[in-house]
């Protein structure tokens, strides 16, 4: 996951995102990883395959986002 970090170094705004007034690296960044990620895969008994583990993450995003019902209802046009 570091090795992918490196590549997307044009994909950090600082400044933009600090004149947004997001977050950054911040203990609200840290809560988040350890709800969202750390909850699920560090489960006790759970193991993983690298691209289950992805998948699983991916909808925890939209989840926590709040995309869940805007993906589903874009999924199920698109096989529409």
């Amino acid at each position: 996951m570091i090795a992918r970090a490196k590549y997307r170094l044009q994909q950090l705004d600082y400044k933009g995102a600090i004149t947004a007034e997001l977050p950054i690296s911040s203990g609200e960044i840290e809560s988040a990883y350890r709800y969202v990620i750390q909850q699920r895969l560090k489960r006790s008994g759970s193991w993983w395959s690298v691209e289950n583990a992805w998948a699983t993450l991916a909808l925890r995003v939209l989840r926590a986002n709040q995309d869940w019902q805007s993906y589903w209802l874009d999924l199920t046009h698109t096989a529409a």
